[in-house]
């Protein structure tokens, strides 16, 4: 495993085929990183523009001067074998593969191509990352720019993915949701680090507090089953599996060369494990927000405190999030005593779910949220706003700005949860960035609708209860 360390922290790094004519794509990725970087090219007239770009220039790892960590490669297939035999000559540690073309083809020369990299790759002790993929996202370091934005900010968020273009999207989407990432591996088709080993690295990241992962396939189930349940007392991890129909699984077949399993048996592991069943990329950013930015419910998680923006939604979360499994209890009579002293019963709702007219008063407002922080029947409290402009004036919750909101997270005793409500008219993308980077900025994790709520906030609440 410390050698793993040295291919997603590496000190040097090396790229391997880099041309002007896509514009030296993978000298960029490494151009923030301020360790020894090189480029390596046997054609000299890619020298001169890797020189305008900051690099030293070499025409085979071998006669690069001093010790390489990380080997990026972007060469054709068939000269794939020629740089690994010079990179274990080199005693590289770990070599990332960009290169695809081996068994995913289908074809006899890539099948073939593969088993001899493979062979070369464990004969020289080479960690291989791929072939076929994006390789290595490292925001703390400025390394695979390309994958994210890197902004010299790191977060506690992990992804480990068998697909490129999931991992680029994983990258930019967590930006938007301001979800910062620690590490993330395209892994491509992992022939020689497979899922378990980032698994296994990744539970002694100090860096990494939750993990997601898109897989199609595993190679070795033995060995992910043994990671996932070990890593999954301490850290939360997210499984995005695809490939379970037969139109799927021919789909996965032919990207990463993955083996699926029968759905049935892949869910009940999953549950053994106490790993967290995604469907999609909407309801892992979902559900990262609550794991990485909420601390463990106190109690059991599934009572919960409910303020809606009016009867009709009140009685409809109460319909979604019952269903999903929580329950929205009375509260104490004390509570409700407390919240008498600043409510009108007219027109509104007290009970819980709660809602009316009255909680346009900051004070009333305030007064509800501090009776949900203190009752006990409660454990999380669910806030539902809406993003509108009225009368060019920002308004979240019946004429309030999210400052009330922001406020009172810092003294919110339980896990507190905005829905942003999907209600009609819808706001301005611009509204709603402003006041979702709002919300978020002050640690509060703000979730798209009552459905996604419903589900992300039980995901989190299931992973606590089984763990």
């Amino acid at each position: 495993m410390d050698s793993l360390d040295r291919v997603l922290e590496p000190q040097s790094i090396a790229v391997v085929g880099s041309k002007s004519v896509d514009n030296h794509m993978w000298l960029r990725t490494i151009q923030p990183f301020e360790g020894k970087k090189y480029h390596v090219n046997v054609d000299r007239n890619e020298w001169a523009s890797a020189k305008e770009l900051g690099f030293d220039s070499f025409p085979s790892i071998l006669d690069v001067p001093e010790s390489i960590d990380l080997v990026i490669v972007s060469v054709p297939a068939q000269i794939v074998p020629r740089i690994l035999k010079d990179c274990a000559t080199k005693k590289v540690i770990g070599v990332h593969l960009y290169t695809a073309g081996f068994s995913e083809t289908g074809t006899a020369e890539g099948i073939e191509l593969e088993k001899e990299i493979e062979r070369i790759a464990i004969e020289g002790n080479l960690k291989i990352v791929g072939p076929n993929c994006m390789g290595i996202f490292n925001p703390k370091l400025g390394i695979g720019v390309n994958l994210g934005r890197y902004h010299g900010e790191y977060g506690n968020l992990a992804f480990i993915s068998q697909s490129g273009s999931q991992s680029v999207a994983f990258a930019q989407g967590s930006a938007f949701h301001d979800l910062k990432v620690s590490k993330l591996v395209s892994m491509g088709n992992g022939i020689i680090l497979d899922s378990h080993d980032y698994l296994k690295y990744l539970a002694n990241d100090d860096d990494t507090k939750v993990i997601g992962m898109y897989l199609e396939g595993i190679r070795s189930g033995k060995d992910f089953f043994k990671q996932l349940k070990e890593i999954s007392k301490i850290k939360p991890t997210m499984i995005w599996k695809v490939g379970e129909t037969d139109d799927a699984e021919r789909a996965v077949a032919s990207h990463s060369t993955s083996k699926t399993s029968n759905p049935k048996i892949w869910d009940d592991m999953l549950i053994q494990c106490n790993a967290i069943k995604i469907d999609n990329m909407d309801e892992m950013f979902e559900t990262a927000k609550l794991l990485a930015k909420l601390d463990p419910p106190k109690k059991s998680g599934y009572n919960l405190g409910v303020l809606a923006l009016s009867g009709g939604h009140a009685t409809e979360m109460a319909n979604v999030f019952s269903k999903a499994g929580f329950s929205i209890p009375r509260l104490s009579e004390k509570s409700y005593n407390k919240i008498l002293t600043k409510f009108n019963l007219v027109g509104s709702t007290y009970t819980n779910p709660i809602e009316g007219r009255t909680l346009a008063n900051e004070d009333h407002l305030n007064n509800v949220l501090d009776v949900l922080n203190e009752d006990s029947n409660v454990d999380i409290i669910v806030h539902e706003i809406h993003i509108s402009n009225r009368n060019d004036k920002l308004s979240v919750y019946r004429g309030h700005t999210p400052e009330i909101f922001c406020e009172f997270k810092k003294r919110a005793k339980k896990p507190y949860v905005v829905l942003i409500s999907t209600t009609y008219p819808h706001p301005s993308p611009e509204d709603r960035s402003m006041v979702y980077k709002q919300l978020t900025d002050a640690g509060i994790p703000a979730v798209f609708g009552m459905e996604n709520t419903a589900n992300s906030l039980r995901k989190y609440v299931e992973y606590y209860q089984r763990k």
